[in-house]
């Protein structure tokens, strides 16, 4: 699956808040990003959708293989 631009710059933002610290949520990708909750709530559908993310029950956000080996590329 092809990302645009913006989905390398959500990879990235949520590869260096992995790092920082343990339970990653879309508050803190759109905190970090300064973007809307909503638009942050639509473009980590698209990455869950293309397999580059993953979000489980407790709203937790991680990086599939393809989505690090993405977000360390651009990073």
């Amino acid at each position: 699956m092809q990302i645009f631009e913006s989905g390398e710059m959500y990879l990235e933002t949520i590869l260096i808040l992995s790092q920082q610290k343990d339970g990653v949520h879309a508050i803190d990708v759109a905190n970090r990003m300064n973007y809307s909750k909503p638009s942050v709530s639509r473009a980590l559908k698209l990455l869950t959708e293309g397999d580059f993310i993953t979000i489980d029950s407790m709203s937790h956000i991680q990086l599939t293989a393809q989505g690090r080996e993405r977000a360390e590329m651009i990073f």
